[in-house]
C-alpha cells in the first residue's frame, strides 16, 4: 500500500471503521424498522401497492433533488473547509440555511401547482392530483432537513446525524404501520409524507445544540445568501442536473415497466432494486459520511488524495466480499423476510445484479474525487452517460431476458461507469490507484460469479459452507493490512 508522510494508515483505517460502526449500527436498526414496515406493507397492499409507492417516491425524489439544488452535498465541502474558523463557519451555515428554507417553500408551491400534470405523467390520468398536492409538503420538509444534515456532516457531528436518522426512521415506522393496517392503500400518501415530517422535526430539535463554540448565525437576507452562496450553488446545480438525469432515467424505466407490463412488475423490480442499492448502500453511506469531508480537505494534494481513495477502495472491497457471498446464498430468504412470496420474481434480478456491487463500490470511491475537486461539468457528463447506459441496458435486458436480464444489465452498467470514472480520475486528475487494487477488484468479481455458479449447482447452504470459512479470514487479513499500512 502507498505510504504518505503525515498520514498514518492505521489511524485512517480506524477512522473509517469507526464511521462504519456508528452509521452502520444506526442504519441496521433503521433497516430492521424498514424490514418490518416493508413486510407488513407488502402483505397488506401487495405488489400493486408497492408499485404505487414506488411511483410516488420516484416522482417526489426527482422533484426534490431538482428543487434543493443538491446543496446537501455541495455545502459539506464548503463547511468542512472552514470548520476550524468559527466566524466563517457560522456565516456559511447561515447562508446554507437561508437558501434551503427558500428552496423548500418555492418547491412546495411549484409541486402543488403542477400536481394535475404530475398525476397525468405518472399515472396516466388526473385521479392522483390531490395526492401530489399533499405530497408537496415533502419539498419543504426535506429541503430544511437536508440543510441541517449538511451542517452536521461538515462539522463532523456524525453521531448527532446518526441519531436523527435513527429517531426519524423509528418514529415514522411506528406511526405508519397502524395507518397501513387500518387504511391499506389509502394510507400510502400520509405515510410517505410522514417520513419527511419526522425527519424535519428531529433535525429542528437537534439544531439547538448543533454548533457549540460557534458565534450565533447572522441573519441574512435572501439576496445576501444568494450572493455569498454562489460557490455551493454552482456545484450544487451541476450535481442537481446529474441527479435529475439519473432519477429521470429511473423514472422513465419505472413508467416503461408499468406501460409494457404492469404496476406489479414495477413493484417486483423496485423490491429487488431497493435490496441491492439501499441495503448495500448502508455500507457506502456509512463510509461516505467521513470519507467525503476528509477527501475534500486533501484533494489539492494529488498524492495524499490518491492514498485516501485507494485506502477506501481496499476497505470497501474487503468488507463487501463476504457480504455478497452471504447475500447470493440467502437471496430467496431475504426476499421472503423483507417482502413476501409474491415478490419471488425479484430473486432472478438480485442474484445476478449483486455481482455488480463490487464495480459500484470501486467506481463510487473514484467518483468522489470529482465532487471534492468541485469539477461540476465533468461530473454532469459522467452521470449523464451513466444514466443513458442504465436506461439502454435495462430496457434491453428486460425485453430479452426479463428479471435475469435486468440483473446482468446492472453489472454491465457499473462496468461501463467504472471505466468512465477511472478515465477521468487517471487522465484528467493525474491520480493513481494503489498497487494490487485491479487484482483485488477482479478477485472480488470472480468470488461473486463463482459463488453464483456454485449456488446454482450445489444449492445455497452447501455453497455458503464451502465458501465463507476461507473467505472471511482473507477479508480480515485485508483489513489488517490496511490498518498496518502494508
Amino acid at each position: 500500500m502507498q505510504k504518505l508522510k503525515g498520514t498514518h494508515t492505521g489511524t485512517l483505517t480506524a477512522r473509517i471503521l469507526k464511521a462504519m460502526s456508528v452509521f452502520g449500527s444506526v442504519q441496521v436498526l433503521a433497516l430492521l424498522c424498514s424490514v418490518v414496515r416493508t413486510k407488513l406493507v407488502a402483505f397488506w397492499i401487495g405488489p400493486a401497492g408497492v408499485g404505487i409507492i414506488t411511483l410516488y417516491n420516484s416522482t417526489m425524489e426527482m422533484l426534490y433533488t431538482t428543487g434543493q439544488l443538491n446543496l446537501r452535498q455541495s455545502a459539506v465541502r464548503d463547511i468542512s473547509a472552514v470548520a476550524g474558523r468559527p466566524a466563517a463557519a457560522a456565516r456559511v451555515i447561515a447562508v446554507l440555511r437561508r437558501l434551503m428554507y427558500f428552496l423548500g417553500l418555492a418547491g412546495m408551491v411549484l409541486v402543488a401547482a403542477l400536481s394535475p400534470l404530475l398525476s397525468r405523467w405518472t399515472f396516466g390520468d388526473a385521479s392522483h392530483t390531490w395526492a401530489f398536492i399533499v405530497l408537496s409538503v415533502i419539498m419543504f420538509c426535506m429541503s430544511v432537513s437536508a440543510g441541517e444534515y449538511a451542517v452536521m456532516q461538515g462539522l463532523d457531528r456524525l453521531r448527532v446525524l446518526a441519531r436523527c436518522n435513527l429517531y426519524s426512521s423509528v418514529t415514522a415506522s411506528l406511526a405508519a404501520i397502524p395507518l397501513f393496517y387500518f387504511f391499506r392503500e389509502k394510507a400510502i400518501v400520509p405515510a410517505v409524507v410522514l417520513f419527511s415530517i419526522t425527519s424535519y422535526l428531529f433535525t429542528r430539535i437537534a439544531r439547538k445544540g448543533l454548533t457549540p463554540g460557534l458565534p450565533p448565525s447572522p441573519h441574512l437576507r435572501l439576496a445576501e445568501a444568494l450572493r455569498e452562496g454562489r460557490g455551493m450553488i454552482s456545484l450544487g446545480l451541476y450535481m442537481t442536473v446529474s441527479s435529475f438525469v439519473s432519477l429521470l432515467a429511473s423514472y422513465i424505466f419505472a413508467v416503461y415497466l408499468r406501460s409494457t407490463d404492469s404496476v406489479e412488475a414495477v413493484g417486483i423490480y423496485q423490491a429487488g432494486f431497493v435490496i441491492i442499492n439501499a441495503y448495500f448502500g448502508i455500507i457506502f453511506n456509512a463510509i461516505s459520511m467521513e470519507y467525503f469531508p476528509r477527501l475534500s480537505t486533501a484533494i489539492a494534494h494529488r498524492h495524499r488524495a490518491g492514498v485516501i481513495v485507494s485506502h477506501e477502495m481496499r476497505i470497501v472491497l474487503a468488507v463487501l466480499m463476504p457480504v455478497v457471498v452471504i447475500f447470493i446464498c440467502a437471496d430467496s430468504l431475504i426476499v421472503r423476510i423483507l417482502y413476501s412470496g409474491e415478490f419471488d420474481g425479484a430473486i432472478a434480478y438480485m442474484s445476478t445484479a449483486v455481482i455488480g456491487v463490487f464495480l459500484r463500490a470501486a467506481s463510487w470511491c473514484l467518483s468522489f474525487a470529482m465532487l471534492a475537486k468541485g469539477d461540476g461539468r465533468i461530473f454532469v457528463l459522467t452521470e449523464s452517460v451513466s444514466a443513458a447506459v442504465f436506461l439502454a441496458l435495462s430496457v434491453t435486458g428486460y425485453r430479452y431476458g426479463g428479471n435475469t436480464g435486468l440483473g446482468w444489465a446492472y453489472v454491465g452498467w457499473y462496468a461501463v461507469y467504472m471505466a468512465i470514472v477511472y478515465a477521468v480520475y487517471r487522465y484528467r486528475y493525474g491520480m493513481k490507484i494503489g498497487r494490487g487494487l485491479p487484482v483485488l477488484l477482479a478477485s472480488a468479481l470472480a468470488v461473486g460469479a463463482g459463488t453464483l455458479w456454485l449456488r446454482n449447482v450445489a444449492g445455497p447452504w452447501i455453497t455458503l459452507a464451502m465458501t465463507l470459512p476461507w473467505l472471511l479470514p482473507i477479508s480480515l487479513r485485508l483489513l489488517l493490512k490496511c490498518r498496518r499500512g502494508l
